[in-house]
């Protein structure tokens, strides 16, 4: 079976213009509203593709070393599929390219667990839809109109068809060439097909009201996972406009972008918000040691004993509520044109 999730909920505001985030002054931690927890299980390949080391208490794909610093362990794999309750914040949609019926071929980049793939080739069951992932983290038993393949999008693509729509989500922090990343995607989409990009801020963090102080060990933890990025080679400034010019700069035309504002913990007074807020504060409780451990370990040469510091300060800053910090998640979509079309 795969998983549908009925949403009810609606933002009360504009989705083109996000809200000033009110807070509830009922609110004490990201633990006021319960999420939902979505587990999936793992794929069997070929040994070599299985190998993984471990480091800081985490296990991680050893193929996917030097391009990839998140563990591959089962409670990350239950951390992605947390974050796909993302689609709280589109309302329940799982896209916002207008694509019409099922598109006969979509591909999934950076499909993780699968977990999009399946509810999309549930919900379009005329689509034959591919998921890629470096990490063999995918579930055994799918639906018919859905395979997972072992691949890396930023090397050269060999696929034989060409595909109606590409998805793409959360692939900011291993992406090292954009302008080639969405040039291959382009190449390979059929004309009149639709990309999709989502992807949120790795700078910083923001507040509306001035809750969020230069010493924050939010800000501390953003600031070394920024330096981490930089030096594994991964730009961690690029925004929602830029994210829109490469597509445009690539060709595609009739390009959108949607900004959301995603709460750390539970303290918007927006219902929404506070449900969208109570899933990041569970993602964040592995998902701040995931983005940072590593890299803060590896590549800025920390101990594991200060990075942990690190990653437990901001953890403890998003269970308090205080801090009323929120990051910006980017939709962003275009068609690539016909024959003809200027």
């Amino acid at each position: 079976m795969g998983w549908e999730i009925k949403i009810t909920l609606a933002v009360t505001t504009s989705e083109h213009l996000p809200p000033v985030l009110e807070v509830d002054e009922l609110a004490s931690s990201s633990s006021d509203c319960d999420g939902e927890s979505l587990a999936s299980s793992t794929v069997s390949l070929t040994e070599s593709i299985n190998e993984h080391v471990y480091a800081n208490g985490r296990r991680y794909h050893r193929k996917s070393e030097g391009q990839y610093a998140l563990p591959s362990d089962e409670t990350e794999m239950n951390r992605l599929d947390l974050v796909h309750l993302q689609l709280l914040t589109l309302g329940g949609d799982l896209h916002k390219a207008p694509i019409q019926g099922d598109p006969l071929n979509v591909l999934d980049c950076g499909t993780g667990t699968g977990i999009w793939a399946l509810d999309f080739g549930d919900l379009h069951k005329g689509s034959r839809v591919l998921g890629v992932d470096l990490i063999p983290n995918q579930p055994t038993w799918t639906f018919p109109n859905v395979t997972f393949e072992i691949d890396d999008v930023e090397k050269p693509w060999t696929y034989s068809q060409r595909f109606d729509f590409i998805h793409s989500r959360h692939l900011a922090t291993s992406i090292r060439d954009w302008p080639s990343y969405l040039t291959q995607i382009f190449t390979h989409l059929t004309p009149g097909g639709f990309v999709e990009i989502s992807e949120h801020n790795l700078d910083t963090l923001h507040s509306d009201d001035a809750t969020l102080p230069p010493t924050s060990p939010l800000l501390t933890y953003m600031s070394c996972l920024r330096s981490g990025l930089l030096a594994a080679g991964v730009n961690p400034d690029l925004q929602g406009a830029d994210y829109k010019r490469m597509l445009e700069e690539a060709g595609f035309v009739d390009v959108q972008l949607r900004a959301y504002k995603i709460p750390w913990g539970a303290w918007a007074k927006n219902r929404t918000y506070k449900m969208v807020g109570a899933i990041l504060g569970d993602v964040a409780a592995t998902g701040i040691e995931a983005h940072g451990l590593q890299l803060m370990t590896a590549v800025l040469g920390m101990t594991e004993g200060e990075a942990r510091r690190v990653c437990g300060e901001a953890v403890e800053g998003v269970r308090t509520g205080r801090e009323h910090a929120y990051h910006w998640q980017w939709q962003v979509w275009g068609r690539k044109p016909v024959e003809g079309e200027e």
